[in-house]
């Protein structure tokens, strides 16, 4: 019971001090998209609103923060006396909570866009103006993605340094391509020529389900890269 409270605990404090990050990165993200939605006329642009703009900016803010979560929050966590296993689990129970927290306050925003300030025609890879709540999720989830790619990345540097630290990241642009390509984006060059099922259609179930896959695979090599690792005191 107390290592299940330890776990709790450790993903809420994670989940709010990430949040509170997150929480200067959308106010931004909004006055830069305002900004271009004043000097640029191009209507799609225009049409697809503050939901795919703000979207972008989440997954790189949520990869960089992955990146940085071995470093800052291992290392703390270790000095504290707190075991490693109970780290990870909070770590990824926090990652969900961050990912699907942050892009429910960009939904409220796109949704009031939506409704008094100008008409959007989303179109995505579920259609033209899909489902709000399925577009969520998918979204939500992607971003939960990103983080523990993210979080691959810094776990590969931290533990085996610079050289095999970039075959994470190798591993890490292969895995994010995969995901992207279960939502139906097409992938450009020779990365997408290699994926042998580059020209296959996916359904919403298919993709989620092969995202949820990808997200626990990824979970489980950094479970494994940092079981042992030897935290760095300095």
């Amino acid at each position: 019971m107390k290592s299940k409270n330890n776990i709790i605990k450790i993903a809420l404090d994670l989940s709010w001090l990430k949040f509170t990050w997150a929480l200067w990165v959308i106010p931004i993200v909004f006055i830069v998209y305002s900004i271009l939605r004043y000097f640029i006329k191009d209507e799609k642009f225009i049409q697809q609103g503050f939901l795919p703009f703000v979207y972008e900016p989440i997954k790189i803010f949520m990869l960089i923060v992955g990146i940085m979560s071995v470093s800052a929050f291992l290392t703390f966590y270790v000095k504290q006396g707190i075991p490693r296993k109970n780290y990870f689990y909070g770590q990824a129970l926090s990652s969900v909570l961050v990912s699907f927290s942050i892009m429910f306050v960009g939904f409220l925003i796109a949704l009031i866009e939506k409704e008094f300030v100008s008409i959007i025609h989303m179109e995505t890879y579920l259609g033209q103006n899909p489902s709000w709540l399925l577009l969520y999720f998918i979204y939500s989830l992607t971003v939960v993605g990103y983080f523990v790619v993210g979080w691959l990345i810094g776990a590969g540097f931290y533990r085996f340094g610079v050289l095999i630290g970039m075959g994470y990241i190798a591993l890490a642009v292969l895995v994010l391509s995969v995901i992207d390509r279960f939502w139906a984006f097409e992938l450009k060059g020779l990365l997408g020529k290699l994926l042998f099922f580059n020209g296959h259609e996916f359904s919403v179930v298919q993709s989620f389900l092969g995202t949820i896959m990808l997200i626990l695979l990824v979970l489980w090599i950094n479970r494994i890269t940092l079981k042992k690792v030897a935290v760095k005191m300095k």
